[in-house]
């Protein structure tokens, strides 16, 4: 039985660790964030359920300042060697979140070997295989979705999967038309459910140049109750509309209003200011993450650094180096085609 909330969707608020003995530290993903201390009690004390809760309200731009990190922390002490399914759940989540793609997959077959009925631990493994490049055991683990969840995710699972690994776009969108006939015929009844399928189906779009439908699938307002990835694709299809005030009026209250600014976000904000030739507030801010991204060497946002030296940072020799880092860990078909666009910007006569 499925004894988690849908994968990365289900968002919710917690305060926690309102304790006054501190001792254990993290260093925040976020700039926008100080370095902070976890109280040693919460961290002992930290519940699962107040984890899911930070690691769900982290999805959001209104969430708790790098709750990643600090889920991190607190669920330590969950991870002994009888560590729970729900435990482990959560560790492939949080994995995940920091790109140990095969971190998160060996901990979801350890789960899966307690637990195999588990519908949301399959559909992040197939998630992870696929990001990994492992199409066939992310499709095997599709297909084990049969019976185990409703027609909908198990078909979105393998089309999404298959769209990823296709070769030629005939073959794309023939994955992206079956999976609108299958959500017509199998409409879901909940909401996380839904909006995870219209990313799906709204990614598949962008990739196939057409933004005015992926727009159309991102029907849902897009304010600060929807998770980031899908702030992020929709702000990309205004984008590729040349909307960019709408990016800039409607997504920077939004960001404005957060408590930090996801990397992702802060780059289509500064991606619409270029369009727009405004103020530089967005590019300025931008260009101080990507340089604090690279005096780290952050190869787990490799894509992003890859991503602002070909858009915006006019640098095709540092674009490609970074593609080229993403592509290692990073198997998507969003991830192959920033590694041509790379090479045709730093060699723009092969």
């Amino acid at each position: 039985m499925n004894t988690h909330s849908f994968p990365a969707l289900m968002i919710g608020i917690a305060a926690l660790c309102s304790v006054s003995v501190f001792a254990k530290p993290y260093l925040p993903d976020n700039q926008d964030a100080a370095l902070l201390m976890v109280p040693e009690l919460a961290v002992k004390s930290a519940t699962l359920e107040d984890i899911r809760t930070l690691i769900d309200n982290a999805q959001r731009p209104s969430g708790t300042i790098d709750g990643f990190s600090l889920a991190d922390a607190l669920i330590q002490p969950h991870l002994n060697t009888n560590a729970s399914p729900e435990a482990l759940y959560l560790w492939a989540r949080i994995q995940q979140h920091q790109h140990n793609f095969k971190g998160a997959e060996q901990t979801l077959k350890r789960l899966l070997a307690q637990q195999p009925d588990d519908a949301s631990a399959r559909l992040l493994l197939a998630s992870v295989q696929t990001i990994q490049g492992k199409f066939t055991q992310a499709r095997q683990s599709c297909l084990q979705l049969i019976g185990r969840s409703s027609m909908l995710v198990s078909a979105a699972c393998a089309l999404d999967n298959s769209f990823q690994q296709a070769i030629t776009e005939d073959n794309r969108v023939q994955s992206y038309r079956e999976l609108q006939s299958v959500a017509t015929r199998y409409p879901s009844q909940h909401q996380e459910e839904s909006v995870w399928l219209m990313q799906i189906l709204a990614g598949m779009a962008l990739a196939l140049n057409r933004p005015e439908e992926a727009l159309a699938h991102l029907s849902l307002p897009a304010d600060s109750q929807r998770p980031i990835s899908y702030l992020s694709l929709w702000a990309e299809a205004q984008l590729a509309q040349a909307n960019p005030q709408a990016v800039l009026t409607i997504l920077a209250d939004v960001v404005s209003r957060s408590g930090a600014t996801d990397d992702n976000l802060l780059l289509k904000l500064a991606l619409a200011e270029q369009m727009t030739g405004t103020f530089q507030h967005w590019q300025v801010r931008c260009l101080n993450r990507i340089t604090l991204r690279e005096q780290r060497q952050d190869t787990s946002h490799a894509g992003l650094l890859a991503s602002y030296y070909l858009l915006l940072g006019d640098r095709p020799d540092k674009a490609l180096f970074w593609a080229k880092i993403n592509w290692q860990q990073n198997r998507l078909l969003s991830d192959r085609q920033l590694l041509i666009d790379a090479e045709q910007a730093f060699n723009p006569q092969a």
